[in-house]
């Protein structure tokens, strides 16, 4: 957008202009805000994306156990889809995907309906609210099954330390419209355990 180039010449136009460009450019967002959002996905994509992070879950340990293989009080919950076709041609081209608000990924959330985690002493874990945004991190592109993929997931931390973690979590992923797909993920993590991803 080109700026406004200022005169110190009294009663010139720009001057006479300036009041009016400020006024539109503060009315805009204020109309715009009674619009109605579009969505980039209609409902059957939503749901299929949902579906795919749902069936795609793992548990892994966190990048900091991966290597120190200490006793730990958090793990990743990761999961992946694979990207549109167009996606994939862009990171061909540039080497790298710029970040849109297109990416209907973006508007998922996740929670956790319930869990049961144990660990190696067979005390029961619970989880420690950090007061996060449910929205899903968005880790690195990977490749698994020879497609390129958006990985996406979050952290899950403990009350108390382990070495092994057992059990189960049920999380809900969720988009705007209503739409969810809930799916049991069961855990059973070592810290001695490698990144169970391909290649690495």
């Amino acid at each position: 957008m080109a700026g406004i180039r200022h005169s110190s010449r009294t009663g010139s136009p720009m001057k006479k202009l300036l009041p009016l460009v400020l006024s539109t450019l503060f009315a805009l967002p204020a109309s715009q805000a009674h619009a109605a959002p579009r969505q980039p996905y209609t409902p059957d994509q939503a749901r299929a994306l949902l579906a795919q992070l749902g069936a795609h879950v793992m548990v892994i340990n966190s990048d900091q156990t991966l290597i120190r293989k200490k006793p730990a009080s958090a793990f990743d919950v990761l999961t992946y889809y694979p990207l549109p076709k167009a996606k994939v041609d862009e990171y061909k081209r540039n080497g790298h995907i710029v970040n849109t608000n297109d990416d209907s990924a973006d508007a998922a959330t996740y929670r956790i309906k319930d869990y049961a985690l144990t660990n190696e002493k067979n005390e029961k874990l619970r989880l420690k609210d950090d007061g996060g945004a449910p929205s899903l991190q968005d880790f690195s592109l990977w490749t698994y099954d020879n497609a390129l993929s958006s990985q996406r997931g979050f952290y899950v931390k403990l009350d108390k330390p382990f070495e092994r973690v057992k059990g189960h979590l049920t999380v809900v992923f969720e988009m705007p419209g209503n739409i969810r797909h809930e799916t049991r993920v069961p855990v059973d993590l070592f810290i001695t355990d490698k990144d169970p991803r391909p290649g690495t």
